[in-house]
């Protein structure tokens, strides 16, 4: 198991600078508005559309810093499973906003495969 060094300053750059923000968004909000972050982001809704695309793509990449084919997979797995569920959410509200998103996701998973 070898660390690609190109993949780990992509991966601390775009995993680490949102990361970053987040964290020092949340700190600056009051206690009522953490509550509603929490609540928003504990729904189900929220966890089966941006949750599994985030965490498909943070496998995905965790699996290309290493090189383990298996765990890339793994994640891009994770990723449809989350862009047909974000396709059917998006589906509901607008029809042309719900084709583009299987073609952006499409095109995400190309180049995680790349």
């Amino acid at each position: 198991m070898e660390i690609d060094y190109d993949s780990l300053i992509t991966f601390l750059i775009m995993w680490g600078t949102p990361t970053i923000m987040v964290i020092s968004a949340y700190m600056r909000m009051d206690s009522e508005d953490r509550a509603s972050a929490k609540q928003d982001l504990t729904s189900p809704q929220s966890i089966f559309t941006v949750g599994f695309l985030l965490i498909g793509h943070f496998v995905t990449s965790v699996g290309n810093l290493f090189g383990i084919h298996f765990i890339k997979y793994m994640g891009i797995v994770i990723l449809v499973v989350g862009g047909v569920t974000c396709t059917l959410d998006v589906w509901k509200k607008s029809k042309v906003k719900g084709a583009l998103v299987p073609v952006l996701i499409s095109v995400a998973i190309y180049f995680l495969i790349v």
